[in-house]
C-alpha cells in the first residue's frame, strides 16, 4: 500500500483522485468493449468488413482516451484550466478554418 508521507507522483495522485468516479469510468469501458463485442459482428458482416472491425476500432480509440484521462487527473487546476483555454482557442480557428477552406 501507498503510506500518506511518501511524495511521489503517483501517491499524490492516488490519495487525491476519487476513486468511485475512476472505478464508475472503468465499468463503462469496460461495458462498451463488451456491447461492442457482442453487436458488432453481425453488422460489420452484413455490409462486408471483417467481424471485428468495429471492436477493433472501439479498442484503437479507447486505448488513448484513457491515456488522456490518466494524463489529465495527474494534472492541477491551474494546469488544466490553462490546456481548456488552448484546446478552446485551437479549437475555434480549426471552426474558422473549415468555414473559409470548406
Amino acid at each position: 500500500m501507498l503510506a500518506r508521507d511518501q511524495r511521489t507522483p503517483f501517491s499524490d495522485w492516488w490519495w487525491t483522485v476519487d476513486k468511485l468516479l475512476l472505478v464508475a469510468i472503468a465499468a463503462l469501458m469496460l461495458a462498451g468493449v463488451i456491447l461492442s463485442l457482442a453487436a458488432s459482428p453481425p453488422v460489420a458482416t452484413r455490409i462486408g468488413l471483417d467481424p471485428f472491425h468495429f471492436f477493433n476500432r472501439h479498442v484503437m480509440f479507447l486505448v488513448p482516451s484513457l491515456i488522456v484521462l490518466i494524463g489529465v487527473s495527474f494534472m492541477t487546476p491551474r494546469q488544466i484550466r490553462r490546456t481548456a483555454l488552448i484546446v478552446f482557442a485551437v479549437a475555434i480557428a480549426l471552426i474558422v478554418l473549415t468555414l473559409l477552406i470548406g
